[in-house]
């Protein structure tokens, strides 16, 4: 005869049954929740794993360095002299040459070295190389637009003084300062690993570096605080940063500071921009006798004038 379960049995098997319920939902809860922090850790240490990998890929070696000055810099180089000598040339009064010939030879040129720099590559690992490729092709593109917008009045009286204040040009030549810019901030990162005397020191032109922070940095790192600085101003000008580095250390050594009444380099640089006192070549006639000891990458404007 089958016995029944009684009112007994049948909360014992309905007690079990709930503390199982409980247990297995605690279980899968616990395995959830655990699952979730692990993924967030897994997914923190990939994150810093990936940043590290980033940093370490990011190079500037001299082989690349090189390799923009040869296939970059120098043809936007050969546009900006020109620039500079057929500007000039318009500004002279009574001037026999034609200003909308110097216009159109601009114009020309101006494509011709984009055309030549644009199917260089250059290696990811160096974004600012990468960048400042980009930058220089930028500026050489609208000086071209540039010359095309001003023919109708070039021959026009103060067309010299005019053609600054283009839009146009004051764009193509933002990007080429900021092109270089990012050029001299690589040779800095380069020196970084292999200079011991760089200090890594935060080089932002709006810095108001003093004179006695100044005389502390490397020539590297002295070229690339006035490149920014330049940047920052909007100073196009046919020097090379290191022409203004340069002449400030010339007059440094000389005393002649403190004749200027000037405590730091942004007021010394306004200075020698006001009275045109930088010129194209200070760093290389200057270089053996200040510059004999800095390590400096090989490349060429730093020991011949290009």
């Amino acid at each position: 005869m089958e016995k029944k379960l009684t009112r007994f049995d049948i909360v014992v098997a309905l007690g079990f049954v709930l503390t199982l319920s409980i247990a297995v939902g605690a279980f899968f809860f616990g395995l959830h929740t655990g699952k979730e922090q692990m993924d967030a850790r897994y997914q923190s240490l990939i994150e810093e794993l990936s940043d590290d990998r980033s940093a370490e890929q990011i190079s500037y070696h001299q082989q690349q360095l090189v390799s923009f000055y040869h296939t970059v810099l120098l043809p936007f180089r050969e546009f900006q002299k020109t620039w500079f000598q057929n500007t000039n040339t318009m500004q002279v009064e009574n001037s026999p040459a034609d200003s909308g010939d110097l216009l159109r030879q601009l114009g020309r040129l101006a494509r011709e070295k984009a055309a030549e720099i644009r199917p260089m590559s250059m290696p990811e690992v160096s974004p600012l190389l990468r960048e400042a490729h980009e930058d220089y092709l930028r500026s050489l593109t609208l000086f071209a637009e540039a010359t095309d917008r001003m023919q109708n009045g070039a021959n026009q009286a103060g067309f010299a003084a005019t053609m600054k204040k283009e839009p146009y040009v004051l764009e193509a030549s933002s990007y080429a300062l900021r092109a270089q810019m990012k050029y001299y901030e690589a040779i800095w990162r380069w020196s970084l690993d292999n200079d011991p005397d760089s200090s890594g020191k935060d080089l932002t032109a709006g810095n108001n570096m003093s004179m006695n922070d100044w005389r502390r940095l490397t020539l590297n790192e002295k070229n690339a605080y006035i490149s920014r600085l330049l940047a920052d101003e909007e100073k196009f000008m046919l020097f090379y940063p290191q022409d203004a580095s340069a002449r400030i250390d010339e007059l440094d050594s000389a005393g002649q500071t403190g004749v200027l009444n000037v405590q730091d380099v942004r007021s010394l640089v306004h200075t020698l921009l006001s009275t045109e006192a930088i010129r194209y070549g200070d760093y290389i006639q200057s270089r053996d006798k200040l510059y004999s000891e800095e390590k400096l990458p090989q490349l060429p404007f730093f020991f011949d004038q290009t």
